[in-house]
């Protein structure tokens, strides 16, 4: 028996610095660079997903060791025949399963639609917002700013350059997106922000860059056999430079300057855009 405890010593000693190592693995890869207002509550949920799962992992395998050990084939030893559907393991199979809900999946649920409920879906209003038609196709990002007259759907709206969305610093940017073919999904790791885009419908979405720089824009659902190629620029700039940039688009663009990659695209969309769709 003392010979069994202290091989279990040693081998949950083995497993305590094989967790540790692991635990600190995950963070010796640190996160993309966050660049969002909001991002440290994606952060926070995942920093507590991991901890959580490192710690029941190890308690699960400590204990599976342990039962090796303690009900190992020795002399003297005559096994068991075991059902399991005795009150008492009954009892601690429901303990188990309400420790395990309420610890991961109720924390997770409560930690998310918080922030959805008091964040993500409590959509920034006031002069300073800065509204973004967003519509993506096999292969590429069509982004649309709305011109003088401040409304979409007009014939001074401005169309940025295949793939490129400017947007100023530390401003809150509201995009309503929809999908010209198939669905796609807006992905800014530094933003910690995917998003969905359904055919057919408008998804708003908003966030709040406070670095300048540019980052790249990924789509994240498998839209086709060019999917690989579909990459953009979010370019996040001083207010002033953006308002440079915007003014720069105002003059009609042609047909390459916009499109470099026709046949990848399979062309400009004809006449897309539409009137901004208020959130209630």
């Amino acid at each position: 028996m003392r010979h069994g405890l202290r091989i279990f010593a040693v081998v949950s000693w083995m497993i305590l610095g094989w967790v540790t190592y692991a635990y600190a693995g995950i963070w010796g890869f640190p996160f993309p660079e966050n660049i969002s207002t909001n991002g440290h509550l994606i952060d926070d949920v995942i920093v507590y997903i991991d901890k959580v799962l490192v710690l029941f992992f190890g308690v699960v395998v400590a204990a599976i060791v342990y039962f090796i050990i303690r009900y190992r084939s020795r002399p003297g030893h005559k096994a068991v025949y075991e059902t399991g559907n005795k009150k008492v393991y009954v009892i601690a199979t429901i303990l188990l399963g309400m420790l395990v809900f309420f610890s991961i999946d109720a924390v997770i649920e409560h930690m998310a639609f918080r922030d959805l409920k008091e964040v993500f879906w409590n959509f920034p209003t006031g002069k300073d917002v800065l509204k973004i038609e967003l519509m993506p196709q096999q292969f590429a990002w069509n982004v649309r700013y709305a011109g003088l007259d401040g409304e979409f759907a007009t014939t001074d709206d401005i169309v940025a350059p295949l793939s490129q969305m400017h947007v100023p610093v530390d401003t809150p940017v509201v995009v309503q997106a929809s999908s010209f073919d198939v669905v796609h999904a807006f992905y800014v790791p530094e933003l910690r922000f995917k998003q969905d885009i359904v055919p057919g419908m408008v998804t708003t979405f908003w966030f709040d860059a406070v670095k300048t720089g540019k980052f790249e824009i990924a789509c994240s659902a498998l839209c086709g056999n060019g999917h690989y190629k579909m990459r953009g620029n979010l370019v996040v700039e001083s207010k002033e430079d953006f308002q440079k940039w915007l003014s720069g688009q105002a003059t009609p663009v042609t047909m390459d300057d916009v499109w470099a990659d026709e046949s990848s695209t399979g062309g400009v969309p004809k006449d897309w855009g539409w009137k901004w769709q208020a959130k209630s």
